[in-house]
């Protein structure tokens, strides 16, 4: 591991650190308890929004299909990249509380505690799956509307953040996550606008 790596890894995840960010920073992590709020967006988005919106919902759909359940999924398999948390004592493992449905768990106590490694894998490291899905979807958005993939790019970023912030990632993950999930998003926006040029 590069002495950066753990020189940024170490100031994110136990430096930087506050009472506030340690239920956000989780909060921003876990996707499922966000997931009804998600849904009633496509819904609505897919009602209203008219055909290029829903064109974008589908490449988005897509994407993640691609991007999660085939590339991140192939490319940890094949590094097999430890997390922080399962790799050092140092590091400060931050997650929400238990709570079902999995949207409760957003009003529990979160739990911040030190790593405990015992040889025990929980994922592997690289890539972050929430960084390449988010950044997919954050430049699908972007080539359709402009102002709304901006923000989603910035909540890209702060999901990508979270993930050093909770000891899931290390920093040097990030980066290529980043990239790669920008390039699934300009790869389907492309076959996009020839598919539905054609019909």
């Amino acid at each position: 591991m590069n002495a950066w790596d753990l020189s940024l890894l170490h100031q994110i995840n136990t430096v930087w650190s506050h009472p506030v960010l340690d239920w956000l920073m989780p909060a921003l992590s876990a996707i499922e308890a966000w997931l009804p709020l998600i849904i009633l967006a496509v819904l609505l988005i897919a009602w209203r929004g008219g055909k290029r919106a829903r064109i974008m919902l589908l490449c988005a759909g897509i994407a993640i299909a691609l991007g999660d359940g085939v590339i991140s999924n192939t490319l940890k398999t094949t590094i097999g990249r430890v997390r922080p948390r399962d790799a050092r004592a140092d590091v400060i493992v931050r997650d929400l509380g238990h709570a079902s449905p999995a949207f409760m768990r957003l009003f529990e106590k979160p739990v911040v505690k030190p790593s405990e490694p015992n040889g025990a894998t929980h994922g592997k490291s690289f890539p972050s799956s929430h960084t390449v899905n988010l950044f997919a979807v954050a430049t699908i958005i972007a080539c359709s509307y402009r102002r709304a993939g901006i923000a989603m790019y910035l909540l890209a970023a702060a999901v990508a953040y979270s993930r050093i912030y909770c000891g899931a990632h290390w920093p040097s993950d990030i980066p290529p996550s980043m990239a790669i999930g920008v390039l699934v998003g300009l790869g389907l926006v492309s076959v996009a606008k020839r598919v539905f040029r054609e019909i």
